[in-house]
């Protein structure tokens, strides 16, 4: 196991701290995105929602039974391939720690990280030519993104916005170590596996359901838990 950490320090450019805890966290949930291939229901929604992630494809890996992660501007992502974790401290400060048991993988995934004109675009949508039913109203068709990203999104502002309260408060994220161990799609529903220092919570996201229920902490009592669960059905 090669084990990597970089320290990213915004003290120059304080508001781009945000800006990179949002686009780490994007890479962190895109990287762990996985799917059954047996269930029919859960892989055709698992491949709907990566064909509106920028860059991305579907990649089958055969662990015992076949599993589908995503392949994301040609590197295929596995649970094995890379695990990383940050801690955003004095507001400007992001350490990320990434393991990996493939040495140049740690590499990779700092770029990524890192370069600007990789961040994860996720909800994007392609206008398609008119159909022949409205060829005559002159409007294109433009495909609707899936409402999942909605929820992700709210779930990786939340984060965001927790790392930058005071460390003080129980549900500051600040000076904790944060990262994203799994985030499964099962039908139509994604279960997300996340570590607080540490600390195992799991997150059921479901944009079927009523607003006060797409969001359900299913494991893990922490404050910042809570607050993250709170913020994203505000």
């Amino acid at each position: 196991m090669v084990v990597e950490e970089v320290r990213y320090d915004f003290a120059d450019y304080p508001k781009y701290a945000d800006d990179f805890v949002r686009d780490l966290v994007k890479l962190m949930i895109m990287s762990k995105m996985n799917s059954t291939a047996r269930n029919t229901s859960s892989k055709t929604y698992f491949q709907r929602l990566v064909s509106q992630m920028e860059g991305c494809e579907t990649n089958v890996v055969k662990y015992g039974q076949p599993l589908l992660y995503v392949q994301y501007r040609g590197i295929q992502f596995t649970d094995q391939k890379v695990t990383s974790q940050f801690v955003r401290s004095k507001g400007h400060i992001i350490d990320v720690t990434m393991e990996s048991v493939f040495g140049d993988f740690i590499k990779t995934f700092d770029n990524l990280a890192s370069m600007s004109e990789s961040k994860v675009k996720w909800g994007v949508v392609v206008t398609t030519a008119p159909s022949a039913d409205t060829a005559t109203s002159g409007n294109d068709e433009k495909e609707k993104p899936e409402s999942m990203f909605a929820l992700l999104d709210k779930f990786v502002e939340a984060v965001c916005r927790l790392t930058a309260l005071d460390p003080v408060s129980p549900n500051s994220l600040a000076e904790k170590r944060f990262g994203i161990r799994n985030a499964s799609v099962s039908r139509k529903s994604l279960r997300m596996e996340f570590l607080i220092d540490g600390k195992l919570h799991i997150m059921e996201l479901n944009p079927g359901k009523k607003k006060e229920k797409s969001v359900e902490l299913l494991f893990g009592d922490s404050e910042a838990a809570k607050a993250i669960a709170a913020l994203m059905i505000q």
